[in-house]
């Protein structure tokens, strides 16, 4: 059963043979573009194809293509930028500039994407100069290494695609591509990444080359990079991803299932359904919405979880109760929270000094007339300034540490909705909504 269950989620990602040799076509007639053009221009660069789709890795479906144009490694950053984004350029008339550490170049080809990205070819790891500069290296460690594997890496990746922690970038904080050809390299299949990721913990170290060098990580799994000792190719992998992987893995060990490869989607939570859930759990939602900034994600992400913590503790601070919290973004951006408690007493408590301390607690007495003694010291129950949480938040919010680009747009103004209204964000919050309770798939 297991290996019909293998075969499936196999058949359904392995890419057929028309895209193969679709993928290798342009790969090839790109590569061949660049070349030429460098010659053309007296340029000492030539471009390789790297990435899931050079090493055999890639699943079905995927649309795009990383070349990589080879500078000299003495090459001016000014004229590595220039130059690259010209013979980029040339490939085709339909391309957008984009940023990462330097500019690069993603062209429209023959109905794929084509990221062109300039580098440095330097003789190791250890003397690259940005960190695109590794990914040749990379390439070169997983095709020595791979020895027939290929498929075996397309199952983890889906595997952990279904289980919702593929992908390195800030917004999921996941497995990248790299790490799981990594973990099948260093395991041997895919059922031996998910034998020994049941086992994993937060602290695991994973060295397949010996390397480990006393460079020492705080990431929650750390495997060091066989090309670059001092990197830990699993460091974008929050713990929340690596603690759900390893539930994803002991899951399908004691239940095999195409599920856990192709999970049915979560459905938009309706009014009505969002009503009762939360009635049945008696708490209250409160989405935070703005506009969202114009950044990138990798930008993005890291200031909506800085909002996110910066209003837990304000709303905390205050004695409300926050059950859980998360972000969302599309054409705006929300912080949601699930209420405990969202509202208090009228009256707080305030305490004074211990009573030994004659001088201030005689103080704080004349101040407070009303103040009585509770255990060795004044207290006096006060007016509470917010008796609802969306009031704090409301009073609040422009004071908390938000980041910059989160903070400008919160300045430009903010909405404060409460339950079912929450679904005015439309069908894929509600889509999120319905994954943020843990409501049933179906």
């Amino acid at each position: 059963m297991l290996a019909e269950i293998l075969d499936e989620a196999l058949a359904r990602v392995r890419p057929s043979e028309e895209e193969e040799r679709h993928m290798k076509a342009v790969a090839r007639e790109v590569i061949e573009k660049v070349d030429a053009e460098a010659r053309k221009s007296g340029l000492d660069v030539y471009a390789i194809h790297v990435g899931s789709t050079a090493r055999g890795t890639w699943l079905r479906g995927k649309k795009d293509i990383d070349i990589f144009l080879m500078f000299p490694a003495d090459t001016p950053r000014e004229r590595l930028e220039e130059d690259g984004l010209r013979l980029a350029k040339a490939i085709s008339p339909m391309h957008e500039e984009r940023y990462a550490e330097h500019p690069y170049v993603t062209a429209s080809y023959k109905g794929l994407d084509v990221d062109l990205v300039p580098c440095y070819r330097v003789k190791d790891a250890a003397h690259i100069q940005s960190a695109v500069d590794r990914s040749p290296f990379h390439n070169e460690y997983v095709m020595r290494h791979i020895d027939g594997l290929h498929d075996q890496v397309r199952l983890l990746k889906q595997f952990t695609r279904g289980a919702g922690v593929y992908g390195s970038e800030l917004r999921t904080q996941g497995f990248s591509g790299y790490l799981c050809e990594l973990l099948v390299i260093k395991y041997g299949s895919f059922m031996g990444v998910v034998q020994h990721g049941a086992n994993f913990r937060p602290g695991t170290i994973i060295d397949i080359e010996g390397l480990v060098n006393g460079i020492e990580h705080k990431e929650p799994l750390v495997v060091i990079d066989p090309v670059d000792p001092g990197r830990n190719v699993a460091a974008a992998l929050s713990e929340q991803k690596l603690c759900e992987f390893i539930d994803a893995c002991r899951r399908f060990i004691a239940s095999p299932s195409l599920d856990h490869f192709f999970p049915p989607p979560y459905v938009p939570i309706k009014k009505g359904e969002l009503e009762g859930l939360l009635a049945s759990r008696g708490t209250l939602l409160i989405a935070v919405t703005f506009k969202t900034p114009d950044v990138v994600e990798d930008t993005l992400y890291p200031q909506l979880r800085k909002a996110e913590a910066s209003i837990v503790r304000l709303l905390e601070r205050h004695e409300f109760k926050v059950y859980r919290s998360g972000v969302w973004s599309n054409g705006r951006s929300a912080v949601v929270l699930e209420m405990l408690v969202w509202r208090l007493p009228a009256i707080e408590r305030h305490m004074g000094p211990p009573l030994q301390e004659r001088e201030h607690s005689e103080r704080f007495r004349e101040k407070y007339p009303e103040a009585y003694v509770m255990g060795c010291r004044y207290a006096v129950d006060l007016p509470r300034r917010y008796e609802n949480a969306a009031d704090l938040i409301r009073d609040g919010l422009k004071s908390c540490g938000l980041g910059k680009h989160v903070a400008a747009s919160i300045a430009g103004g903010f909405d404060i909705l409460l339950n079912v209204d929450a679904l005015e964000l439309g069908p894929e919050f509600a889509a999120y909504l319905a994954q943020f309770l843990h409501a049933p798939r179906r």
